[in-house]
């Protein structure tokens, strides 16, 4: 009996998946090293829940003003990742991976199932496995995708994405009139409603279904509606969750109509936004982590991009298929991108996530039409670029001052990059370079807070005090009025010889922080400026209290007591120092003195 040499369909599928699935592990392997960056320092370390992982209830309540409050599934899967490696970044950046790697294998079945379609099947029907394939490969290692899958705090993106092509692949299992049919359109139902409860820009999928129903399903809105109403109701329930999610914690109104910023000119911005976007699928060059808040109104761009929505509304009409792509594109891209101002980001990369799967697969289905089977071989090597490009592009993520360094260079008005890069700086020792960055966001943006707050607090400490002054007053109109930052104020004023002013900050101060040492030393140290060293005893006793390890201290209570002629409790209070800290000198010095005067 003779046997072919050709192995079965189903083999080289699965083998081409695997091979897939290994060039995108391999193109992503840089992202592991990434350090959490920017809102992934907060959402991680500053979210008590991930720790409840047995408390389903807290973990689906993140607390507010973080990038997955309002947003329970994302937040779980948060607590997830920190179930894998608790605060070691590989655990969130694997888990990002993950989700990429599935929807990237959904997207596949998702293409394959549509091209074996009627009115598709003739042209694409022979190809379907290799078309399929490569949209999800090009899809999966473009470069652009670092946006969502290198950041680790756009998980929520990466789950809406995943949620919305499962919503699409459940319907189209359930619609093929297979086995089990039901139960993947109540599974279609299910995925919707957990990415509604993983970020908002869900809103537009259950008319992503019903758009996809009445093009290559049913034919026409009615037919559809009439089919498959319960299960249009279904998916239109899921709204509900997104609804609940919405009125619970939010993130401080970083994005909405009540976002402090004009919807006008953020809607006109996103003229030149898409068609910024448009340009980093064909040639993915210079990415940027972060565009900040700049609007930017370019009315040719806008006039573009209207002729482009108006081109997709005719082939909706005359040409479903090409308008449903258009239309899907847009849609995508409408609860970011179009007059729901985001005022925490004008542009943003990530968004492009699944409107990319919309562009490849035109391309990648364009070019087969035209060249036929010759265009798989080309589109395979522009996968394989791509990889390339992302292996290149994460390594800006290896560290917070790598991607800031980056973005500075690519959008040097982003005041917020500088900032940040500030910060980033100043934690690896360049307190200079930090000072410069910081400067350079006041310029920018003259009322910054923390760029004052924090140019302050380094010239300060960098001996600079009478220069800190005027950046703490600037700090101080902006509002800020934390415990630290007034102490930190107040050590300024002393240094600069103003210790009346002084005082009043450390006193404010102590009321924010009342059980905080620092605070209590600081206020006995002008309290001996001002030279009231009976009050100042006090406050350095209330400091040891409070920390007894503090070295410094015990030494300037003994200070204070040798000052008021009680040399007995002085000398115990240098003992003490010098034992705390044994390199004192001055601790030591003073231990012998008093030891020779109390023996005479």
């Amino acid at each position: 009996m003779n046997r072919s040499a050709t192995p079965p369909l189903g083999n080289r599928r699965g083998l081409a998946l695997a091979l897939g699935g290994l060039l995108v592990v391999m193109a992503w392997a840089g992202s592991f090293g990434a350090p959490f960056v920017f809102d992934d320092i907060a959402a991680v370390r500053e979210n008590p829940t991930l720790r409840a992982w047995g408390k389903l209830g807290e973990v689906l309540a993140p607390p507010a003003g973080l990038s997955v409050s309002g947003r329970p599934v994302a937040n779980a899967s948060l607590a997830f990742s920190y179930a894998l490696s608790g605060e070691q970044p590989w655990g969130y950046h694997a888990v990002n991976l993950a989700l990429h790697l599935a929807t990237a294998g959904l997207l596949a079945g998702v293409v394959r199932r549509t091209l074996r379609r009627p009115g598709l099947r003739e042209k694409f029907g022979a190809a379907a496995d290799e078309l399929a394939l490569l949209v999800a490969a090009v899809w999966a290692l473009h470069p652009l995708q670092t946006a969502t899958v290198t950041y680790v705090m756009q998980r929520t993106e990466g789950l809406a994405g995943f949620f919305a092509v499962a919503t699409l692949y459940g319907f189209l299992r359930g619609v093929e009139g297979e086995r089990g049919g039901r139960g993947w359109l109540v599974a279609a139902i299910v995925a919707c409603a957990l990415g509604m409860g993983s970020k908002e820009v869900m809103v537009v999928v259950p008319v992503m279904v019903f758009f996809y129903d009445r093009t290559w399903v049913a034919g026409n809105f009615v037919a559809a509606w009439r089919a498959r109403r319960l299960f249009y109701a279904g998916l239109g329930a899921t709204w509900l969750v997104l609804a609940a999610c919405l009125l619970a914690k939010g993130r401080d109104g970083s994005a909405g109509w009540d976002a402090g910023m004009s919807v006008t000119a953020y809607a006109l911005t996103q003229g030149e936004a898409i068609w910024r976007y448009l340009g980093l699928v064909v040639w993915p060059a210079r990415l940027v982590f972060d565009y900040g808040t700049e609007l930017s109104i370019n009315f040719v761009a806008v006039a573009g991009v209207v002729v482009l929505i108006g081109a997709t509304a005719w082939a909706l009409v005359r040409r479903p298929g090409a308008g449903f792509l258009g239309f899907l594109f847009f849609a995508l891209l409408a609860p970011s991108s179009s007059f729901v101002p985001v005022a925490t980001q004008t542009m943003a990369e990530h968004r492009m996530y699944l409107p990319l799967a919309v562009l490849v697969s035109a391309a990648v289905l364009g070019a087969y039409a035209w060249l036929g089977r010759r265009s798989l071989w080309l589109w395979a090597a522009v996968a394989l670029a791509g990889g390339v490009g992302t292996w290149v592009r994460n390594l800006d993520y290896r560290s917070e001052r790598a991607i800031w360094a980056d973005t500075v260079a690519k959008r040097p008005g982003n005041a917020r990059a500088h900032f940040n890069l500030g910060v980033a700086l100043s934690a690896g020792g360049d307190k200079a370079g930090a000072r410069a960055a910081w400067a350079a966001t006041l310029r920018i943006e003259p009322a910054h807070v923390g760029a004052s707050a924090k140019l302050a607090e380094s010239l300060a400490e960098a001996g600079r005090a009478e220069e800190s002054l005027g950046y703490f007053e600037t700090a101080a109109r902006g509002g800020r009025s934390d415990g630290v930052f007034l102490n930190n104020w107040g050590s300024a004023l002393l240094a600069a010889g103003r210790a009346a002013a002084a005082r009043e900050k450390f006193t404010a101060a102590q009321g924010r922080l009342p059980e905080s040492a620092e605070v209590r030393f600081n206020v006995g140290n002008v309290l001996v400026a001002l030279g009231r060293g009976a009050e100042a005893i006090e406050a350095f006793r209330a400091a040891v209290r409070l920390r007894p390890e503090y070295g410094e201290a015990h030494y300037n209570l003994g200070v204070a007591l040798s000052g008021a002629g009680q040399y007995g409790a002085a000398l115990t209070e240098f003992e003490t120092a010098l034992r705390l800290v044994p390199a004192d000198e001055s601790a030591r010095r003073n231990v012998a003195a008093l030891r020779a005067y109390l023996r005479k």
